[in-house]
């Protein structure tokens, strides 16, 4: 299947904030190649791993964000492995990178070809008094704001299990990248794309700080809650196996929804005189006090915990109720949704067996985009990829003896 980048060349020297940038190259069709030093790049030893064995052909963080990669060593701090990477350069259209600010000289890089498109993933930029700062995940979303709102509000502060900030820079890289190749065909020149992962992680809060200046209002944490007018209302509601998420607001768009949802509950006996009698028309979520709030909830609640994800979610498609099951991976991977699309892949890893993984992040047409292959073993591509620059076998034995590669 030929790509939307098919021909391009990146070499992909980036640590975990950049691995899926060169995922997504790569599943556009780009010929992507992982450098790693001669002992392997650390995500590979680290937990968890498939099957439990502490592998470093097994790490599941590698395997699922390296593939449709290629594999090649070389030892960058070594001036023979430095000479042969900036070969490389010459006859590469990117190069991914996650190092500090200045790491890569981007003038050299440039001299050396022209048509190069370097993309520096960093935690705050190249430039500005936070360039030379090291940053985490963590630091990032810290200082992004999304932590303010994200908790519960009697506790912390609290971050996803996984490292947002990293996936979110990897896109706003790949698509900078995309653009930056655009623009080549014009001007025949590359271009230096510079993503911060503390800028790429003020996106999400869409107009938040503009809002705080508007109305001096900082927000809070809520947690399963939503501040409505004069209450707090749930928005998360605990189910028989886990968790649904349904609102108590009112407005045209989900005030027959509520209707609907009575309705459902009294077939089932579990509405009271109270909430049947109610008039919709009239309700205003704004204007509840919290204990006519408390008191819906209640009822909602105690009716929601007899149910499960499943069956309240057949009834919120069939009954047009505005509710959704909060899924797992165990959910995920049962949905019949995905399953039709055809997105979930498995894919063959020689020695190691069939991993199951999530296929293309778009559907084209033609078809273009897709996991191409799993990711590669430690070095499984060296002799391919310096073969291309005039590295014939003997060559590549004195390289492995004097640890280049």
């Amino acid at each position: 299947m030929r790509g939307t980048l098919d021909g391009i060349r990146v070499l992909d020297l980036t640590a975990e904030p950049g691995f899926l940038a060169g995922k997504l190259l790569a599943e556009m069709g780009a010929d992507v190649v992982k450098v790693e030093p001669p002992g392997g790049d650390p995500a590979r030893r680290r937990p968890p791993f498939w099957g439990g064995v502490e592998d470093p052909e097994r790490a599941i963080l590698w395997l699922a964000l390296n593939t449709s990669k290629r594999s090649l060593t070389l030892a960058l701090d070594h001036p023979r492995g430095r000479a042969l990477f900036l070969d490389l350069v010459a006859r590469a259209d990117v190069v991914l990178e996650t190092a500090p600010p200045g790491t890569l000289d981007w003038a050299a890089l440039h001299a050396r070809n022209r048509r190069l498109v370097l993309c520096s993933i960093t935690p705050f930029g190249q430039t500005g008094p936070y360039a030379g700062w090291r940053g985490s995940d963590l630091t990032v979303t810290a200082m992004s704001g999304n932590l303010w709102c994200t908790g519960d509000p009697d506790r912390p502060p609290v971050r996803c299990s996984l490292p947002v900030a990293y996936y979110h820079g990897s896109i706003e890289a790949a698509a900078g990248v995309v653009f930056a190749l655009l623009a080549r065909e014009t001007t025949g020149e590359g271009q230096h794309v510079d993503v911060a992962l503390h800028e790429a992680m003020l996106m999400p809060n869409i107009g938040t700080a503009a809002m705080a200046v508007m109305t001096g209002n900082r927000g809070a944490r809520s947690g399963a809650m939503m501040r409505q007018g004069r209450s707090v209302q749930r928005e998360i509601w605990p189910c028989k196996d886990g968790f649904v998420s349904f609102a108590l607001r009112g407005g045209p768009a989900r005030i027959p929804g509520l209707v609907a949802m009575v309705r459902y509950m009294d077939e089932h006996g579990m509405a009271s005189e109270r909430l049947k009698a109610m008039d919709w028309t009239r309700y205003n979520h704004n204007l509840l006090s919290q204990e006519e709030v408390d008191a819906l909830s209640a009822e909602f609640g105690a009716f929601f915990r007899t149910k499960t994800m499943a069956e309240l979610y057949a009834a919120a498609c069939e009954r047009n109720l505005m509710l959704a099951p909060i899924n797992t991976p165990r959910e995920m991977l049962a949905s019949a949704q995905l399953a039709d699309r055809g997105f979930f892949v498995d894919l063959e890893h020689p020695g190691r067996g069939r991993l199951t993984l999530p296929g293309a992040f778009a559907r084209t047409t033609p078809a273009s985009v897709a996991v191409r292959g799993p990711a590669p073993r430690l070095g499984e591509h060296t002799a391919a990829v310096l073969g291309e620059i005039g590295v014939d076998a003997a060559a590549l034995a004195r390289l492995r003896a004097e640890g280049v590669v």
